[in-house]
């Protein structure tokens, strides 16, 4: 019985890893099994701040584990040299490091065996969505605490006037709880009277799409109490109203007391000027000449202006928008007020210091009897948003960019019964079972990865379902010693356990295939350009910029 080696890149393959792993946007090192590290690529210079010739040579613990980490590093890369024992080995996981100049890093890293030339990792910078993480758990935080402690009962309910949710000073008016009151409707509560003009109000809501104000009589034992009502309608993404929130302040002493209107008052600005983004009030006259009546204490924040300068020239909202996306916006205000349609506007703004913030505003319209056109809504800033996604895109290049260098086919294909053509004609005669076997096991949605006899060489066969519909295939050249046993009929998927020979061949293969990467695509800094102002003709801002 002959050793079968696992399989290896061929020598131009190899090279044009090095070249990928060097052009990667992915950092790359390699360490010895003492610790020492072997190689380090320029993306690997970028993150930690140490250059290739400064760093080979270096011990791993003494440059970019975190002092406080370092102990417990040594002591689980001893076990591991020992046991062969880990918790990372080929999985990515997400663990503090340390830049040259010492700041703290959040890193993602995925390490892997070289066996006896110790061990590679692919590393990708975590740090600014660890933080925005942590901004987006603060900002569920601060919305669960304003939802949980406001004096409004706010509630919301399905179309089919079950309640989906309440909050506690609906617990507390009603003495109910959230989990028995969610999945029952109004009718256990409230008197049918009193049902029945709710239920006619969150119908009007939900046909029309539009949020709607009511003062509503609600009888408690001998006394009856006076609730301004909010309704809002609910959507999906797609604009689908799938439901209604219902805000009701209770007004009954407001009626009673100039004092408690005050109050009321200074609770609301309180609420509007400490809620995310910024609130406004917009208004377009019929001549086009454009102002803000009412903008919130976010604008400082996002424009670095102040509301008395905004109210005073909306050119300080207006003559900042990127030269870019300028058009975009006045077609967008345009469109609103002759149809008005809800408006909503992605973009970005170039503030008073030079720099660039992405935008997301959304406001209803309303016209007024003399034909002026009113918007009430809101602008936040999703600048974190917008560098996310930009940092995703390039990743998602990197990786398409890796498939199309090596693979032999690379392809989306149908899910039918039978491995596409293209596919089958990669596979020897001998292994088209053993491919269809594995094209059933994708098509159960699992995915696979098998190596089988191609006309040239043998190849890794990589399957993995895309919905119901397709199929993404990707096929690797790979060598095999003459002796290696032919792929069995009994295709395994990557979740099953398989034999030695054929567990190593798919897997080493992958981790060949995997190490290399493509032409990185770093994001350029916008450069800053002055805004110029809009056509007077078009839509006035009101006022002196």
């Amino acid at each position: 019985m002959c050793t079968v080696e696992a399989p290896q890149i061929s020598a131009p393959a190899a090279g044009l890893r090095e070249r990928a792993v060097d052009s990667s946007g992915l950092a790359f090192l390699q360490i010895d099994r003492f610790g020492v590290i072997r190689d380090w690529n320029p993306a690997a210079e970028k993150i930690f701040g140490w250059t290739r010739d400064e760093i080979i040579g270096q011990r791993l613990t003494e440059t970019i584990i975190p002092p406080a980490l370092r102990s417990a590093h040594s002591a689980g890369f001893a076990r591991h040299l020992v046991s062969g024992e880990s918790d990372i080995m080929g999985h990515p996981v997400e663990v503090p490091a340390v830049h040259r100049d010492g700041s703290e890093l959040r890193v993602s890293m995925t390490v892997d065996t070289l066996g006896p030339d110790g061990f590679f990792a692919f590393v990708t910078d975590q740090t600014d969505g660890h933080r925005a993480q942590q901004e987006l758990q603060r900002s569920n935080t601060l919305i669960s605490a304003i939802l949980q402690h406001t004096t409004a009962m706010i509630s919301a309910k399905d179309l089919d006037g079950r309640y989906l949710f309440v909050n506690g000073e609906y617990e507390r008016v009603f003495q109910v709880t959230a989990a028995d009151l969610v999945g029952r409707s109004e009718a256990d509560l409230l008197s049918a009277a009193v049902v029945a003009v709710g239920r006619t109000h969150d119908q009007e809501v939900a046909e029309t799409g539009q949020a709607r104000t009511v003062l509503e009589e609600i009888p408690f034992g001998d006394e009856i109490r006076q609730y301004v009502v909010t309704r809002v309608p609910l959507t999906d993404p797609d604009g689908t109203v799938y439901g209604v929130c219902t805000i009701g302040i209770d007004d009954t002493v407001r009626r009673r007391s100039e004092d408690v209107i005050a109050a009321g008052e200074q609770r609301f600005w309180n609420t509007v000027n400490n809620a995310p983004g910024m609130l406004y009030q917009f208004r377009m006259e019929p001549d086009g000449e454009a102002s803000f009546t009412f903008v919130s204490e976010g604008c400082r924040d996002i424009y670095l202006v102040t509301p008395e300068e905004v109210l005073a020239s909306s050119g300080r909202i207006i003559d900042v928008i990127a030269p870019e996306d300028r058009e975009a916006y006045l077609e967008s205000v345009l469109h609103s007020a002759r149809t008005l349609e809800p408006w909503h506007w992605r973009g970005s703004i170039i503030r008073r210091d030079g720099t660039r913030r992405w935008l997301y505003g959304v406001s209803r319209p309303h016209r007024e009897p003399g034909g002026a056109v009113v918007w009430d809504g809101m602008l936040l800033d999703r600048t974190r948003e917008r560098h996310t996604e930009v940092d995703l895109e390039a990743v998602r290049g990197d990786l398409t960019d890796l498939v199309d260098r090596l693979a032999v086919l690379a392809a989306v294909l149908p899910a039918g019964p039978a491995p596409a053509p293209e596919l089958a004609a990669l596979v020897t005669e001998r292994d088209q079972e053993a491919l269809l076997d594995a094209w059933r096991v994708a098509l159960r949605g699992e995915r696979i990865d098998t190596v089988l006899a191609g006309h040239d060489s043998r190849m890794l066969v990589r399957l993995r379902p895309r919905g119901y519909e397709e199929v993404v295939a990707s096929c690797f050249p790979v060598a095999l010693p003459d002796c290696a046993a032919p792929a069995s009929k009994n295709v395994p998927s990557t979740n099953a356990t398989t034999t030695p020979t054929t567990a190593i061949t798919a897997t080493t293969a992958s981790k060949n295939v995997l190490s290399t990467r493509g032409t990185d695509s770093p994001d350029s800094p916008t450069t800053p350009t002055t805004p110029a102002t809009p056509s007077k003709n078009v839509l006035s801002t009101g006022g002196a910029a």
